[in-house]
């Protein structure tokens, strides 16, 4: 599947496509590489001099892709976390909109939007976030639910509010084309 979202200024709309891409890849755009996840059967784009980190923890496997390097700092300001699990109880489509819902509900939001293509259903929003020990933050939220084979995917583009637009730049080529394969 290659997710874009639409690339009409205004328009907040995903337009999800199933593809036999996962292998080869369409090429990256200029100052970005192709980064194959195997332990998900996915790929996302990393800007040139980012860092990728993968792990797993309580069955879910979660990957980020950081203008800050993790393993030196110990967190990052800037970048993508995504979080992969297969459920076992509740259908990872109503979870995905259940914690859209959430996330919508508890920060102030700036866009909303969902998408639905075969097996995939995806949710999103774009939220500040502001906390008396941080400066405001924005962050881009898609939860996917694939009913096929009830996983959830949980991704977040992130970036303090005072730098949000030079980091858009790379985060939204990020966010909005990258492949995931249905039968995971």
């Amino acid at each position: 599947m290659v997710l874009r979202r639409s690339p009409l200024p205004g328009v907040a709309a995903l337009l999800l496509a199933f593809a036999a891409l996962a292998e080869d890849p369409p090429p990256a755009p200029k100052g970005f590489a192709w980064k194959r996840i195997e332990s998900v059967k996915a790929s996302f784009l990393v800007p040139e001099g980012w860092h990728f980190k993968e792990e797993t923890k309580d069955g879910t496997r979660a990957f980020f892709i950081t203008k800050e390097d993790i393993d030196k700092s110990g967190s990052f300001e800037t970048g993508l976390s995504v979080n992969v699990q297969t459920l076992k109880k509740d259908p990872a489509q109503e979870r995905a909109a259940a914690f859209v819902g959430e996330i919508a509900t508890s920060h102030e939001v700036l866009d909303f939007w969902g998408t639905e293509t075969g097996v995939m259903k995806g949710y999103a929003c774009r939220v500040r976030r502001v906390s008396p020990e941080h400066p405001p933050l924005i962050i881009e939220v898609l939860a996917i639910g694939n009913s096929r084979t009830n996983t959830l995917y949980l991704i977040f583009f992130e970036s303090p509010e005072a730098s949000w637009e030079a980091a858009w730049k790379q985060g939204e080529p990020i966010l909005t084309t990258f492949l995931l394969d249905d039968e995971v």
